[in-house]
C-alpha cells in the first residue's frame, strides 16, 4: 500500500475515527459504572475493531479507486466523464456518490467537462477550417506569382528584374510562412519522415533565394558536409529558408557560410548582429528585438516558428551572435 495515501485516507476519515475510539471510551465506563466483567468489554471492543477495519478496508478501496481516477482525469477529463455515465449493467456513477455534495460536485465536473469538449471541438472545426482556407489561399496566390515571375524575366531592365524576383522571393516566402505558421498551430503537422542530405536541403534552399543573394550583393560560401538526417524534408527546408533569409535581410555585404557536421548545419552571416540583451528572448513569438525597431517590417515570427519547428522534430537550435559580427545559427540532431 502507499504509505502516503494511507495518511491520506486517516486524515480524510479522522472524525470518524475520533467518534469511533470515543463510542468505545464511553461504553467502557458505562460498562465500568455497571460493573459488568471487563471481559465482556474486551470482547465488544475486539469485535468492533475487526468490523471495523472491515469497513475501513473497503472504503479505503473506494478512496484509493476514485483517486486514482482523479488523477487520469487531470490529464484526461474524458475519464472522468466516461465513468459517470450510465452502461447497461451499471447504476449512473453519479448515483453511486457518498453524499449529496459529492453528488453536487460530481455533477459540475461533469458539466464543465461536456463544455470542455464542446469547446474543443469547436476550436479544431474552426482551426481546420483556417487551415484549409490558408492552404487554398497559398495556392491561389502561386498563380499570380509565377505570372510576375514571368514577366520580370522578360525586362529589358536587368537590374530592376533582379529586384522584382527578389521581392517575388520574399512573397512566397511570407506566403509559405502564413501556412505553415497554421499548421504549427494545429493538432497535425503532415509529417513524413525520409532520410536525405542535409546538402540536398540546403542547396535547394539557397536555389530558392538566389535571386535575394545577388539583389543584395551577397555570396554563398557553402561546404557540403555529406550529413545525413532522418526527418521531414518539407520542414527542414522550411527552417533553413527562414533563417537563411534572415541572414540575407540583416546582412548588407559579404558572405552567408553554411558549413556543418556528421549532425549538424551551420549558417554564419555577416550582418549586423544581435544585441546580447536580446539573444534569450529570440525564438519568442512576435519579439523583435534592437534589430525589430530598426527594422520596420519584422513580425518576429521567422525564429518563433524556427524553434517551433525544431521542437517537433527534435532538432536542437543555438544562436550565437554579437553586434556588428554577425550571427551563427547552428542546427543539430541525432546524438
Amino acid at each position: 500500500m502507499n504509505n502516503k495515501l494511507i495518511n491520506k485516507y486517516l486524515k480524510y476519515r479522522l472524525s470518524v475515527i475520533v467518534t469511533a475510539l470515543t463510542c468505545l471510551l464511553v461504553s467502557f465506563i458505562v460498562l465500568w459504572i455497571c460493573n459488568i466483567p471487563i471481559t465482556a468489554f474486551i470482547l465488544m471492543a475486539s469485535l468492533i475493531v475487526i468490523i471495523g477495519m472491515v469497513l475501513a478496508l473497503i472504503d479505503y478501496r473506494n478512496f484509493d479507486k476514485k483517486h486514482t481516477l482523479l488523477k487520469k482525469a487531470e490529464l484526461v477529463p474524458e475519464v472522468l466523464t466516461d465513468s459517470l455515465e450510465p452502461s447497461e449493467d451499471e447504476e449512473d456513477g453519479i448515483d453511486n456518490a457518498i453524499n449529496l455534495i459529492e453528488e453536487d460536485y460530481l455533477k459540475i465536473i461533469m458539466t464543465l467537462t461536456n463544455r470542455l469538449n464542446a469547446t474543443k471541438a469547436k476550436t479544431t472545426s474552426s482551426m481546420e477550417a483556417m487551415t484549409d482556407y490558408y492552404t487554398m489561399w497559398v495556392h491561389q496566390v502561386k498563380t499570380p506569382i509565377a505570372a510576375m515571375s514571368l514577366i520580370v524575366q522578360g525586362m529589358e531592365d536587368e537590374d530592376t528584374s533582379l529586384r522584382l524576383r527578389s521581392e517575388l522571393t520574399r512573397i512566397e516566402s511570407y506566403s509559405s510562412m502564413a501556412l505553415n505558421y497554421i499548421r504549427l498551430s494545429g493538432e497535425t503537422n503532415d509529417l513524413s519522415f525520409s532520410t536525405f542530405k542535409m546538402d540536398d536541403a540546403a542547396r535547394e534552399t539557397v536555389k530558392k533565394l538566389m535571386s535575394m543573394f545577388v539583389a543584395k550583393g551577397l555570396s554563398v560560401d557553402f561546404k557540403p558536409s555529406g550529413a545525413t538526417i532522418v526527418s521531414d524534408y518539407k520542414w527542414v527546408t522550411f527552417m533553413l529558408e527562414q533563417i537563411i533569409s534572415n541572414s540575407i535581410k540583416y546582412t548588407n555585404k559579404g558572405s552567408i557560410k553554411i558549413y556543418g557536421t556528421s549532425n549538424s548545419i551551420t549558417i554564419e552571416d555577416e550582418g549586423i548582429g544581435i544585441a546580447k540583451e536580446d539573444l534569450p528572448r529570440i525564438t519568442e513569438k512576435g519579439y523583435t528585438g534592437y534589430n525589430g525597431h530598426n527594422e520596420k517590417h519584422s513580425t518576429g515570427l521567422g525564429l518563433y516558428l524556427v524553434q517551433k519547428t525544431a521542437d517537433m522534430l527534435n532538432i536542437t537550435i543555438n544562436i550565437e551572435s554579437e553586434l556588428t559580427k554577425g550571427t551563427k545559427v547552428t542546427l543539430t540532431w541525432g546524438s
